[in-house]
């Protein structure tokens, strides 16, 4: 009787494992949420300045950077809108080179936010040079992403700007999903195939997380 005994604890032991996994996906902050949350936070806040050139500026990333954007970001008012931003000094030009832009959706699987740049560029002066809206956005799954070049007749550009566009939509889309989960307890090893047809909503959100990436500047002066 031991063997079977020692079997029915490997599966309660098992059951107990996928239990855990369970609650840990239950409190899992969905899309709804995450865009609920950075509205208010987007409402509560006061804006940085009431000229760009007064707000805080960053140099510009020379490795790969992962930027927050959200409640402890500063807010502006892009044409009238207000708008959580990061603003980045641009190098003194000396070489081409190109700024890589990537915003990633958060959430679950059903349920995901994502935050849709705005990208500007002005010159020392801060008259805007340059406009990227969503329309230039590419997607990659749930992500976009955008490219910058800055090229010779762009070296007048001194400042860039990533901010929230103005949008307030969601998609809805199917996807499939397959999981594959191999369990270890007691000696036991059990895999579990599980596969879920479903419906995913995408919305746009006031926050989320971008990844900033240079290629073709070298590293920082000291």
């Amino acid at each position: 009787m031991r063997r079977p005994l020692r079997r029915l604890g490997a599966v309660i032991a098992v059951a107990a494992v996928l239990g855990l996994a369970t609650s840990s996906c239950a409190t899992r902050q969905t899309g709804g949420m995450r865009v609920v949350e950075a509205a208010e936070a987007l409402r509560r806040s006061v804006v940085c300045c009431t000229e760009l050139s007064g707000a805080p500026r960053l140099p510009l990333p020379r490795t790969p950077t992962s930027v927050d954007i959200g409640k402890t970001s500063a807010s502006f008012e892009f044409a009238g809108r207000k708008a959580f931003f990061v603003l980045y000094e641009l190098p003194a030009y000396a070489t081409p080179y190109s700024i890589f832009v990537t915003s990633q959706a958060v959430g679950t699987i059903d349920d995901v936010a994502l935050f849709i740049p705005r990208i500007a560029l002005y010159d020392a002066d801060f008259k805007q040079t340059r406009y990227f809206d969503e329309s230039s956005l590419r997607n990659r799954g749930n992500d976009v992403e955008r490219t910058v070049f800055v090229n010779p007749s762009n070296r007048g550009d001194r400042y860039l700007a990533i901010y929230g566009a103005d949008l307030s939509a969601s998609i809805h889309r199917d996807y499939s999903q397959v999981t594959t989960q191999t369990i270890a307890a007691a000696g036991l090893f059990l895999t579990l195939h599980n596969g879920v047809d479903g419906k995913s909503t995408l919305r746009t959100s006031p926050g989320g997380t971008l990844q900033i990436e240079t290629s073709g500047l070298g590293p920082a002066p000291k």
